[in-house]
């Protein structure tokens, strides 16, 4: 796949000719094709599911994220910043559900890790003191928030700094 993200190759597609040939219903997150495309006839659904959860479409032998498409479609102009998903569902592309975000508040807006053993978003055990401890990430690299001997403390010191750092984009389960 072509990497989303290439400025450049973005810039060749045009709103005008995105949307003649694919129509967007924003409030589905659909994407239909008004063109007729091999193995593909006029008013199927566009794209495909990745591993990784994300709608591409590919138009002119290059795959897009169909967030991003979204975003030209209903602006006018290529994002300029990330495409975050609300909801953290990659694939729920309604309008309703994306927003622009830095890299940082794309990264906040994801949920806890599957390999978690306390329970809680930005928790873990510290072996060596025998604590719970809470940090959280900023721009990449990890901030300590403190020891703690209940986990619920320091989920609560967690809550705290995530909505006072990433605001709207707080994500804390």
């Amino acid at each position: 796949m072509q990497r989303f993200s290439s400025r450049y190759k973005e810039k060749i597609l045009t709103a005008e000719r995105l949307r003649r040939l694919l129509k967007y219903d924003s409030e589905c997150g659909i994407w239909i094709w008004l063109v007729r495309r091999p193995h593909r006839p006029v008013g199927s659904i566009a794209g495909s599911i990745n591993k990784n959860n994300y709608r591409d479409i590919s138009i002119d032998s290059i795959d897009y994220r169909s967030s991003r498409l979204a975003w030209l479609y209903m602006t006018g102009s290529w994002p300029d910043r990330d495409v975050d998903h609300r909801d953290t569902n990659p694939s729920n592309d309604k309008w309703s559900n994306l927003r622009l975000a830095t890299q940082t508040q794309n990264n906040a807006n994801t949920r806890r890790y599957k390999n978690n053993r306390s329970g809680f978003k930005g928790v873990g055990w510290h072996r060596g003191r025998e604590r719970w401890m809470a940090r959280i990430q900023i721009d990449g690299r990890s901030k300590h928030l403190g020891y703690f001997d209940d986990p619920n403390v320091a989920y609560s010191v967690y809550i705290a700094a995530a909505f006072k750092i990433f605001g709207e984009f707080a994500r804390v389960i």
